[in-house]
């Protein structure tokens, strides 16, 4: 944070300072760069798609491109939910290590809303590593029980998750064929947004180390 020149003996901001305001100036940037694309993904598929963020334990709805159809979403921009219990959410905790997530998680009280909810930090950590192992995050009617949403996280600067899209559909809409098509869509999108706002390798998140338990099945 902070380098000691000995010749000079003054002090000077350190590298460190930079990397971090790097990560918060592409953060407020992120908004403008995805919303084209939000909207791309929208008229493909007419589909509600958001913008989140990882607000502590929570997620916070940042931006939104609302479907034609009659969707209802108790989520809106400026909106907070439980990260565990979103597809958002569930995305960019698949972007954090192991450390972090028994650091931050492990001792959280997992509310049930529906009964597709996760309820233990066990749950979760399966959870993200299907989500490593398939390439995307899906919310199965964890908080509104006729709703599904894939989501795919946005890595940023030093490969760090800053954000997440994601898009929700009504539960009789949410077949094979259309998931197929969805889940690529949605990762083509990630990454394009990824490159603008820092990222090198967009799908790093899927190579963090294994979360040492058993991935029980497909959530599909």
């Amino acid at each position: 944070m902070v380098v000691y020149d000995a010749d000079s003996k003054i002090y000077h901001f350190g590298s460190k300072i930079w990397e971090l305001s790097m990560t918060y100036y592409h953060r407020i940037h992120l908004v403008p760069v995805a919303w084209p694309y939000l909207q791309r993904l929208r008229d493909k598929f007419d589909q509600t798609v958001q913008l989140g963020i990882l607000d502590g334990t929570e997620i916070l709805y940042v931006a939104k491109v609302e479907s034609s159809r009659p969707l209802q979403l108790v989520s809106h921009v400026g909106s907070r939910l439980p990260a565990y219990a979103t597809g958002l959410g569930k995305a960019l905790l698949a972007t954090r290590d192991a450390k972090t997530l028994e650091s931050e998680w492990k001792h959280v009280k997992y509310q049930r809303f529906t009964e597709n909810t996760l309820s233990s930090f066990e749950d979760l950590l399966r959870n993200i590593a299907i989500s490593r192992e398939q390439g995307f995050a899906v919310d199965m009617g964890e908080y509104s029980a006729d709703v599904r949403c894939l989501a795919y996280p946005i890595l940023g600067f030093q490969n760090r998750g800053m954000g997440a899209l994601s898009v929700s559909l009504p539960v009789e809409f949410f077949t094979p064929t259309l998931l197929n098509e969805l889940s690529g869509e949605l990762q083509h999108i990630g990454h394009l947004i990824a490159t603008q706002v820092g990222s090198a390798e967009p799908d790093a998140w899927r190579k963090l180390p294994s979360l040492s338990l058993p991935v029980r099945a497909n959530l599909l």
